[in-house]
């Protein structure tokens, strides 16, 4: 080597194996004798520090310098720290975390912590703590590092120890990253489960039953993180929309399982985990897809509670059976208005009397449905009724004695419906939830009791005319327009003032139906343009006739003072419709805003559509009933 010279040009191989290269094309001498493949003879330039002169750079940094070493400290410390103390945030974190993430669906990875997933988990997480947060409304979620103990922070899962208050100067590499799962459970508590349940608090067994069952019964755990991705599939769409995909299947899987340990009777306590989440799911499907029902969730719950309906409970699990009861009925009593199956028909109309009449203002409410469930019986049993009168005459084009038969039996039960909804009485009582809003919580309930009850009337009276004309024996022989004008609209804009008493947040989430049924009565009889462009109303002229006759309200309720004084040419009442179409409108665009926004949308445009086919009939002998519009449109879901 000593006699040999070193290369400075040549190829790259030359140059590296010290070798005189001669540079030859298209391959050099002693890479074609090895038999390299010869890089070539282009030149590198590089960058040479060996001149340099050192020069000091009087640098300042930024202005958060201080913060951001505190932060990379704490999270170094974070990092070396043993996994297994429970006093601290990621621990928490954890406790919620899945175990065995799918690749394609995994949100991060903690270097000191378990694979999480975004989407779903195998199982529910092992933790040693109960989740039981305060019934609020939704909020910013607050860090739970210095606070409870017992307090979950789902959507802080941090890199860092940066507090809230710094949380919009953090750097990048400090940013928090969510984990999708433990972000649905918290939303379920902060969120979902007050605007779900009519009167929410610590009691709520919803609430209380599924803070201790969350993180321990796999079809609770997966019932929750459906119902919650369903409540946010709209507003965050690309977030959560895989989620919400996979959720129902997880839970739908789960609830199997349950099932069968149910009927081969592994399952010998009360089975609240399997009730809990079949009446999630059941409620919660229609708020991906409209159409979605959950009537296979329904009629397993309705199975389930009759088996231990049979059986000999203790005082807490009878307790928790009328509870789930009460849930039921007032589910069954939502698909009575959309469903045609003759099953759910017979689910609904097979509730018993109760033996005795208890206050239908209960002074402990019911938590998830409000009203009584003697007021839901009957108004569950007069819309499925009128669906299935309406079902009948739809699928039969000519009339048979079977047919009539059917209807005549209808009409002999809607009888006995509206004896009972006229002879109970509903009166005030002082709740015992809040003492502070006592008073308010009671004319609230007292007032969506009363409208349940008169939009049950309501009903009646559109699809059973007879019932109309054995109260007011002078409309027997006249036609339909004088009975709708002078009983079933005023009983309709009845209906809608007590519901604008009723407050867009107080029971929210039984509100829709109400404005449904308050809207299907609200017809016009003679065109009247007022105003212009699309929000333009068809007014009625009523003859002077129909004035002379009494109304609803005088066998029902007392007659409600007038506010509005008559305009030349219309009817005071034909402006009082106009104008409770405006506010049914007005309340279900709040109940959007506010609720799954679906099933709202579809009522509103099953409202439009009725009201368009009401006002094409003005001065025609016809009247389409507006079960029939929704049969035809096929605008039906969950309104409740």
């Amino acid at each position: 080597m000593k006699n040999r010279q070193k290369s400075r040009t040549g190829c790259r191989t030359c140059k590296v194996r010290r070798l005189r290269c001669d540079e030859a094309k298209p391959a050099c001498e002693n890479c074609l004798k090895k038999g390299f493949q010869c890089p070539g003879y282009q030149q590198r330039l590089q960058w040479s520090t060996k001149h340099e002169r050192p020069t000091v750079i009087n640098t300042t940094g930024p202005d958060n310098f201080a913060q951001l070493v505190t932060a990379a400290s704490a999270s170094i410390v974070k990092t070396a720290s043993p996994a297994g103390n429970p006093s601290g945030s990621d621990a928490n974190v954890s406790a919620a975390s899945p175990t065995t993430p799918s690749p394609a669906a995994a949100v991060s990875r903690e270097s000191s912590s378990a694979p999480r997933s975004a989407t779903l988990s195998a199982s529910p997480p092992p933790s040693s703590f109960t989740l039981s947060p305060p019934p609020q409304s939704e909020a910013p979620v607050e860090d739970g590092t210095g606070g409870d103990g017992g307090t979950l922070v789902p959507v802080a899962r941090k890199s860092g120890g940066l507090t809230p208050t710094n949380r919009q100067q953090e750097p990048m590499m400090f940013q928090q990253v969510v984990d999708i799962p433990t972000f649905l459970i918290e939303h379920w508590f902060k969120s979902v489960c007050c605007s779900w349940s009519a009167f929410d608090s610590q009691t709520n067994p919803y609430r209380r039953l599924t803070s201790t069952l969350w993180n321990t019964s796999t079809p609770v755990f997966y019932a929750l993180q459906a119902i919650s991705a369903a409540s946010l599939v709209e507003r965050l769409p690309h977030v959560i929309k895989d989620t919400a995909r996979a959720a129902p299947r997880k839970a739908a899987e789960a609830i199997h399982k349950e099932l069968v340990a149910f009927s081969t009777g592994y399952r010998p306590r009360f089975p609240v985990e399997l009730l809990l989440s079949l009446f999630c799911m059941s409620s919660s499907m229609c708020w991906m897809e409209s159409r979605q029902l959950g009537q296979q969730y329904v009629r397993q719950a309705h199975n389930v509670l009759k088996i231990l309906d049979r059986q000999t409970l203790d005082s807490e699990s009878q307790e928790l059976l009328d509870f789930f009861k009460g849930c039921l009925l007032y589910e069954e009593a939502l698909r009575s208005v959309v469903s045609e199956e003759e099953i759910d028909f017979a689910n609904m109309l097979s509730w018993a009397e109760p033996t005795d009449q208890g206050p239908l203002v209960a002074a402990t409410p019911h938590a998830w449905t409000g009203v009584s469930a003697d007021v839901f019986r009957l108004f569950g049993k007069a819309v499925a009724l009128c669906r299935r009168s309406r079902t009948r005459w739809q699928h039969n084009d000519g009339t048979s004695y079977r047919v009539l038969q059917g209807a005549m039996k209808d009409i002999q039960e809607a009888t006995v419906i509206e004896e009972s909804l006229l002879s109970i009485d509903i009166t005030p009582v002082e709740t015992s939830l809040t003492p502070d809003t006592a008073s308010t919580i009671s004319t609230d309930l007292y007032n969506a009791t009363q409208a349940y009850r008169l939009s049950s009337l309501l009903q009646l009276y559109e699809t059973f005319p007879d019932l109309v004309a054995k109260r007011m024996p002078d409309l027997a022989d006249q036609d339909g327009t004088i009975l709708w004008s002078t009983w079933v609209s005023p009983l309709a804009l009845h209906v809608t003032d007590v519901l604008r008493a009723l407050p867009v947040g107080s029971m929210r989430c039984i509100q829709p139906l109400l404005c449904l049924c308050a809207g299907s009565g609200l017809r016009f009889d003679r065109k009247v343009p007022l105003g212009r462009g699309h929000q333009s109303f068809l007014l009625s002229t009523e003859s002077t006739a129909a004035a002379a006759i009494p109304t609803p309200t005088s066998c029902i309720v007392a007659d409600t003072d007038s506010s509005l004084a008559a305009t030349p040419g219309m009817s005071e009442n034909a402006i009082k419709t106009s104008q409770a179409r405006s506010f049914i409108m007005a309340r279900l665009d709040q109940l959007e805003n506010s609720l799954p926004p679906k099933p709202i949308g579809v009522a509103k445009q099953l409202l439009r559509a009725v009201w368009t086919a009401y006002d094409e009939e003005i001065g025609l002998a016809r009247r389409t009933h507006w079960l029939d519009v929704m049969s035809q449109t096929g605008l039906h879901s969950l309104f409740g």
